[in-house]
Order: structure tokens, then sequence, then C-alpha cells
């Protein structure tokens, strides 16, 4: 019986991906630092600080995080001046990952109980 063996050169493909993989996931965490300091940053510009804390802990205890999103769109609009369009674009990415643990939240709230899949 032949057993195929991998090689040097299938080894090295390997580790190439992974270390991709592991830059990626590096490249997508400082991407949403960076964004989670901009919605900082529009709520506290609009707001105050003490009102951009209340949502951030609103946001925590409530476990949906709507102050992000409407953070990014007052720092595209008021700070950097974008258009109504623009700012909502930049902040739709948010808007749209928003949705279902809203509606996850409001089902609970309806039902008393987490849905189930089966």
């Amino acid at each position: 019986m032949y057993v195929r063996r991998s090689g040097s050169g299938e080894a090295a493909v390997h580790l190439v991906r992974e270390f991709c993989g592991y830059l990626m996931g590096v490249a997508f965490c400082m991407i949403a630092l960076a964004l989670c300091g901009l919605g900082w940053l529009g709520m506290e510009s609009e707001f105050g600080w003490k009102w951009a804390l209340a949502a951030v802990v609103a946001g925590a205890v409530v476990r949906v995080n709507a102050a992000l999103p409407i953070g990014l769109f007052l720092y595209a609009s008021n700070v950097w001046d974008w258009p109504m369009p623009q700012a909502l674009a930049f902040s739709a990415p948010g808007l749209i990952l928003l949705l279902p643990s809203l509606a996850t939240s409001i089902f609970v709230v309806l039902v008393g109980r987490p849905a189930t899949r089966y």
C-alpha cells in the first residue's frame, strides 16, 4: 500500500496559507478597533463623553450595539463633513449587522425564549 507523504513544497504552501489567514485576522481586528474609535469620537463630538459612555454601557447591557453605527454616521457627517448618502454608506455595514441582533432581542422579549434551530 502506497502512502503519500507531504513534501516540503506542500508544507510551505500550508504555512503561507496559515500565515495569510493570521495576517487577515490581525488586519480585520485593527480595522474593527479603528471603526470603534471613530464611532466613539462621533458620539463624543456630538453629545459629549458622558453620553457616549452611556451609549456604550447601554449597548453592552442590552447586547445590541447601536452606538457604533450611529457614532460612525455622526463622525462621517459632522467631523469629515460628508454628505448624508456617503455617511450612511460608511455606517451601513454596522447597521446591517445590527438588524439580526435587534430582531433576536425583540423576539426574546415578545416570546420569552430564544429561537431554536432544529
